[in-house]
């Protein structure tokens, strides 16, 4: 009898625990906790969509650890629940962070591996309905990758905004609360954000003040590299002069900042989605392989479509315009070839782990 209640009193508790997983005082909605049937309820094109960003595993100096970005931006995130009817999507870990490769552990996405990768996350979600979309950014050198996701996504009447650090407003608030102007990386505000969030993972004892990288630009490397950033510890700044008490100041005005711009986002105009019809016409027509097989490129409604191999997807899958002849989709991308007078003749094609070439007919 006494098992049996115990197993029954490990259930309560358990399942307690997962239902007290978000606060219950959250205004915002996370994605990743609710139904496909309740997602098509509440995706739709008055809704904003909220995507933290912030690398899982980059060096963050001896002290911090791999997670630091990851950490800042769940903590904004958990911040702005409270505040805003928002959907929150899943935090993006990954990104493009290529100074920081010459420290082990830390990761990078190509620049255009990171922007695809936003681009597609909109791209599936602006399908149901959202057409408002914010990034909470926790990096410098991702920032050109979401405005290159911005402007193309902007082109078919898409709004994706993002935080910057370097914005008159977050600028403003770092130098209200850093003992030191001199920072970067793993400095006094990132170390204070880290004591503030999750103080069991800081180890104070090797957070030094290191200016070694002062005035230097490029990637940064823990060994003497000629024409590169060294720094052996990784840390921009002063780490040393961190504290708790500033790394709730500066998350909270962090927090601020972004909530003051995904207002903006909720009453601004939506970009003008660009008419292609007539330069879309194009690449319309039938390709073939060196097999015979068919690739049949449509449009409608500004849009391309694709029939590959005699399935017809339209239904499912558009193409999208990344870039000059490129478009992509889920399961295919095409890169349209033209000759010297602007003409279509062939296609270079990537689906399924191959490529191949297509010809028109």
């Amino acid at each position: 009898m006494r098992i049996i209640f115990l197993i029954f009193f490990l259930a309560i508790i358990t399942i307690s625990a997962f239902a007290q997983k978000r606060n219950p005082k959250n205004k915002a909605v996370f994605l990743e906790d609710i139904s496909w049937t309740a997602a098509k309820q509440l995706l739709t094109p008055d809704a904003i969509v909220v995507i933290p960003l912030g690398a899982g595993s980059k060096e963050h100096g001896p002290h911090l650890p791999l997670s630091t970005d990851f950490l800042q931006a769940e903590d904004c995130t958990s911040k702005l629940a409270l505040e805003r009817k928002v959907i929150i999507t899943p935090t993006v870990n990954f990104g493009y962070y290529p100074a920081f490769i010459k420290y082990a552990g830390s990761t990078s996405l190509s620049y255009t591996t990171s922007s695809e990768m936003i681009l597609q996350i909109v791209r599936t979600l602006s399908d149901y309905g959202p057409r408002r979309f914010y990034v909470i950014n926790i990096g410098v050198s991702t920032t050109p990758t979401l405005a290159t996701a911005a402007g193309i996504l902007a082109q078919s009447g898409i709004l994706l905004f993002y935080s910057d650090y370097d914005r008159p407003a977050f600028t403003k608030a770092d130098k209200q609360i850093a003992t030191e102007a001199f920072g970067g990386h793993a400095d006094e505000i990132e170390t204070s954000n880290i004591l503030a969030i999750r103080p069991d993972l800081v180890d104070m004892t090797k957070a030094v003040n290191d200016t070694s990288a002062k005035g230097k630009r490029g990637p940064l490397t823990p060994v003497d590299m000629p024409g590169f950033a060294v720094t052996e510890s990784g840390i921009i700044g002063y780490a040393a002069l961190a504290t708790k008490a500033k790394g709730v100041l500066s998350m909270k005005a962090f927090t601020k900042n972004v909530i003051a711009e995904i207002d903006s986002i909720s009453n601004c105009a939506l970009p003008q989605v660009k008419d292609r019809t007539n330069e879309y016409k194009v690449y319309e027509g039938e390709f073939t392989d060196t097999t015979g097989t068919k690739l049949t490129i449509s449009q409608k409604n500004n849009t391309l479509f694709f029939v590959w191999n005699g399935r017809d997807l339209r239904n499912f899958y558009s193409l999208y315009r990344d870039a000059e002849d490129y478009f992509t989709s889920i399961p295919i991308n095409i890169l349209f070839v033209k000759n010297e007078n602007g003409e279509v003749r062939k296609a270079w094609c990537q689906t399924s782990g191959k490529s191949f070439w297509v010809t028109r007919k």
